[in-house]
């Protein structure tokens, strides 16, 4: 009996150069940023100093941009289809990688952790949100189906059958 296999295109991606550029403007941006606010409060009691500050906020957010997208992608291809698919994977990773942020900045010593983290997350969220739409819109074009590709016997990737669509159940 022919085995079927799934013959799935591998969803866009980005350039692991671009995915790097990308991760180091945000470490300058927020660590910049982080830097920035926690100057202000230097010197003040036991708060820690704004470098440190600065270098907490640009290493989460480095990978926090590393994995954002495909967190996203991942929650939402696991959610059933409704509205609120379009906003859970953001609201989700958003607060994981928020509390994370919080942590780490806590432990540190950040004396104004809430200033520090607030614009982050927001542009954080506002592009998850912006992922779940751009997901659901190639969703819809494709018809939210997979080409399947029927499989010689032997197990092998081979082209040995007819392709047909098959409703995508992931």
């Amino acid at each position: 009996m022919a085995e079927v296999h799934r013959a799935v295109k591998a969803p866009a991606r980005t350039s692991r150069r671009f995915n790097l550029i990308s991760a180091a403007l945000a470490f300058a941006l927020w660590g910049g940023w982080a830097y920035y606010v926690n100057s202000q409060t230097a010197g003040e009691g036991m708060a820690a100093s704004p470098l440190t500050s600065g270098l907490t906020q640009g290493t989460g957010s480095f990978i926090i941009t590393l994995i954002l997208v495909r967190a996203v992608a991942w929650l939402y291809h696991r959610l059933p289809a409704n509205p609120a698919r379009l906003v859970l994977p953001g609201l989700i990773t958003v607060a994981v990688t928020g509390s994370c942020l919080a942590t780490a900045h806590a432990l540190v010593g950040t004396s104004d952790i809430v200033q520090t983290i607030a614009p982050p997350l927001s542009v954080a969220f506002a592009f998850c949100v912006y992922t779940t739409f751009k997901l659901r819109r190639v969703e819809e074009r494709t018809g939210g189906t997979r080409v399947v590709v029927g499989g010689d016997e032997g197990g092998r990737n081979g082209v040995a059958g007819a392709a047909r669509r098959e409703p995508d159940h992931e």
